[in-house]
């Protein structure tokens, strides 16, 4: 398999795999690389919704990609016709952008976007290699043609009603008789629907009357003799049309008249040539892709001149698709196997967009923030001066939803940047390395001895995992947060305020780039740690941050056979509900309730697992749920549980971010935010790391009253998954308004609600289809359910479901 290649405008440079053959090309600037380590289609097509709010892009795997730009995330991959390894997909939305089309293969597929379901299939006579959907939100046109096994078929052209799949007008042309050379290689609608527009016997121009089917007028473009016209387009008054071809130029043509008006000569002349072409909203300027040289080119149609030249996708010399945002503020392209976003004013690229043939994905920014699948950031690797690592060991400071999100919005986000990936490999991480471990016995406790040495970075947090479970660490995470928001109300702790204290700080001091202070360790440390063994297979793992905690390591991992007694396990169970504050103004109405409907359930379902005089519970509720009594609670069931036993905690109450950190409020909350009345994320840290259980789940329904936006819920994102990765444990977090944490949904929180559904012998939550409801498959099934009962309320709301964890049984069903 070959490698396909993007280059960053940051000298970050992607490898990404392709499923075709290309041979390898030269990469500039490539002072750092990332190759991306799965398989990834080429994108053959891009579409903007008419909000502009959501992507499509086309590959030439069969799949249409829906993306959400204003968020930075895959939303869902449609399967879509498709006969031929290198048949390209080609996607657009419907007009009113509740829908979308792809044509490919033999025919044409519909979908509801809102739902993913597959609204209608229309069957074409031949291959679909070219579509344009009309304005009318009721027509789309097909072009292409076939070759047969002995010879070429004929090629077709034809105008479908989307509603019902019936053919609405067939354009009658030469290559009805003919070879499949003859036909379309390029369709267009006018944006008033009365014209069409093809390419047609390789050099020649068609333009037809829709309503009629007649041929209009058909010129022979000179210049080019063998072939070939690839791209069309009309203007947004329908006056003009643009054409591109394999000779790199662009011409510019009256409409309906067909005379040349202006010729740019636009890209370098290939067998792929001139692959897009696009007018900008306000029909001023004019976009051409070049499919020979990979460079976006803006042309001023009125002063006749190219102002602007970008390098898209020159390392693999491919641009196949081009589309402008609505507002004419984006651009978008696809060529290799990525999709990228591009600000038109500056040539800036803003984002590059991979969808993995495994469901992966990942969307990052020139300086190396990203946002991905759980598993997205696995399948990329990081090169800097013949060094790799993958962008994994970037996790804690680079994985940022928010930015991504901010980024994609066209927002300045120069003071929420304090590092860039390659800034942050020039301090490299630390080799880990184990100097002795216990071999497998009857013994309750193993010992394992492990070697950090600097490799000219420094050594950060060191971290130790059992099972994946973290036991012990000495990075702790910044709270200068408290220092700037101590006297700040709770309810202005928006999303504008906290990006506000994280520039004011970034602006003060861009040297505390990293999350996470740790004890300074020189250039060689050494420890041992003893292990509470349990019975069966044991894992334990090491890994080392640099000394500014900004890469982590590799991790190393030694694995032992114990013998030692299998002992029947024990569920523990903390459920803390906060309705009631010392501040009166900020109590809710429904967390007590969550808090006790939650615990009741676990205690019936769990049952199907656990012994009943195994499962122990114990509830906090309003007055009891203070900070020194939640503590010491957890101090005491520390004492109790062991590696082979599972904790569950449970929170419903107030939530709040101060800057990019997480706080759990506490009943002692009078107002002002201080430690005494909140639970900041390295308590929850060193909670997780007291009780011994390998088998963690948290669960936090919380409320934040300053309200949740794209900022928060990003945030939200980034704090959580990091906690649930440090940790190696599971996490479920879902954040609301305060007025929606009010209102609630049949007598609970909206995500209670569906998580106590989930619980209720619920076929549908098991995911594995086993007979078995797991921690994963509970997760799955609360967020599918959040996020489609809040958008039929008309109060968006989805969950954060994060396994880094070892995924489990929650209950049998019955």
């Amino acid at each position: 398999m070959s490698t396909y290649r993007i280059i960053l405008l940051s000298s970050i440079v992607i490898m990404l795999c392709s499923c075709t053959a290309t041979p390898q090309l030269h990469i500039k600037s490539a002072e750092m690389s990332m190759a991306l380590q799965q398989s990834a289609p080429k994108i053959e097509s891009v579409a903007f919704s008419p909000d502009g709010k959501y992507v499509l892009s086309g590959g030439i795997d069969g799949t249409a990609t829906l993306w959400d730009i204003s968020s930075g995330s895959l939303v869902r991959k449609f399967i879509a016709p498709k006969d031929a390894p290198d048949e390209g997909l080609k996607v657009a939305f419907s007009s009113d952008g509740l829908y979308g089309i792809a044509g490919g293969g033999n025919g044409l597929k519909i979908w509801d976007l809102s739902t993913g379901r597959e609204t209608r299939t229309i069957g074409a006579p031949r291959r679909v290699r070219f579509m344009a959907v009309a304005s009318d939100n009721r027509s789309v046109l097909t072009g292409g043609w076939q070759s047969g096994n002995f010879m070429p078929l004929p090629a077709h052209m034809i105008l479908w009603d989307m509603n019902t799949g019936n053919k609405i007008q067939e354009f009658k042309g030469p290559w009805l008789h003919g070879f499949n050379e003859l036909g379309p290689n390029a369709v267009a609608i006018s944006p008033d629907a009365r014209y069409a527009l093809c390419t047609q016997q390789r050099s020649r121009l068609t333009l037809w009357d829709i309503a009629s089917g007649r041929e209009i007028r058909t010129i022979k473009v000179a210049g080019i003799s063998s072939n070939l016209i690839r791209a069309i387009g009309f203007s947004p008054d329908g006056k003009y049309a643009l054409s591109g071809g394999i000779d790199g130029e662009l011409r510019l043509w009256n409409i309906p008249s067909l005379d040349l008006i202006k010729t740019f000569k636009a890209h370098e002349w290939g067998r792929a040539g001139i692959s897009s072409v696009i007018f900008s909203p306000e029909g001023r300027y004019a976009l051409s892709g070049g499919a020979s040289d990979g460079f976006i080119k803006v042309w001023d149609l009125l002063k006749g001149v190219e102002v602007r030249s970008i390098d898209a996708h020159s390392g693999t010399n491919k641009v196949w698709s081009l589309a402008l945002s609505p507002n004419g503020k984006f651009i978008l392209s696809g060529g290799d196997a990525s999709t990228r976003l591009w600000d038109f004013s500056t040539s800036e690229e803003l984002a590059t967009m991979v969808s993995f043939e495994n469901g992966e994905w990942v969307v990052i920014t020139s300086n190396g923030y990203y946002n991905s699948s759980e598993k997205g950031a696995q399948y990329l690797n990081v090169t800097f001066e013949g060094k790799s690592y993958t962008v994994d060991q970037f996790y804690d400071v680079f994985y940022r939803p928010d930015i991504v999100a901010a980024k994609l919005r066209g927002e300045d986000i120069k003071n929420l940047v304090t590092i860039t990936m390659k800034d942050a490999i020039k301090n490299p991480p630390p080799l880990v390395e184990y100097i002795s471990h216990t071999s497998g016995n009857d013994q309750k406790k193993a010992k394992a001895c492990y070697r950090v040495k600097s490799t000219g970075g420094g050594i950060g947090e060191v971290r130790l995992f059992h099972n994946g479970k973290l036991i012990q660490s000495d990075g702790y995470y910044r709270e200068v947060a408290k220092t700037s928001a101590e006297k700040t109300q709770l309810s202005s702790l928006n999303s504008r305020s906290i990006y506000a204290d994280m520039r004011s700080l970034n602006i003060k001091g861009k040297t505390d780039a990293a999350l996470m202070v740790s004890k300074s360790k020189g250039d060689l440390f050494e420890d041992c740690k003893e292990i509470d063994a349990i019975a069966g297979e044991n894992e334990v793992s090491v890994s080392a941050f640099n000394g500014n905690n900004t890469v982590q390591s590799n991790m190393k991992t030694i694995t032992f056979h114990s013998s030692v007694k299998v002992e029947d396990p024990h569920l523990y169970i903390l459920s803390i509900g906060i309705d009631q504050y010392t501040d009166s103004n900020v109590n809710l109405k429904y967390a007590v309730k969550d808090a006790k409907d939650l615990e009741e359930k676990l205690k019936v379902q769990s049952a199907t697992l656990y012994k009943p005089e195994n499962i122990h519970y114990l509830l906090l509720t309003d007055r009891e749920a203070t900070k020194t009594n939640m503590v010491n609670r957890v101090n005491e069931l520390s004492n109790t549980i062991k590696p082979q036993d599972s904790f569950i905690l449970f929170v419903a109450g107030h939530g709040v971010l101060l800057q990019n950190q997480y706080y759990m409020l506490t009943h002692d909350y009078d107002g002002m935010v201080n430690d005494i009345s909140m639970i900041s994320s390295n308590e929850i840290v060193e909670m997780s790391k007291k009780i011994k259980s390998l088998s963690q789940l948290f669960i936090f329904d919380t409320c934040h009253a300053g309200g949740v936006d794209y900022i928060i819920s990003g945030l939200y994102d980034a704090r959580m998954s990091v906690l649930a990765k440090k940790m190696g444990l599971h996490i479920y977090a879902s954040a609301n308004d305060k007025q929606a944490a009010m209102d609630g949904y049949k007598g609970n929180g909206l995500f209670t609600y569906t998580l106590l559904d989930g619980l209720n012998n619920n076929k549908e939550a098991d995911k594995n289809k086993d007979g078995q409801v797991t921690v994963v498959g509970l997760g799955d099934y609360s967020k599918k359910m959040t996020t489609e009962i809040s958008k039929e309320i008309g109060n968006s709301q989805t969950p954060l479901i994060i396994n880094f964890g070892k995924d489990s049984p929650v209950y049998k069903l019955q």
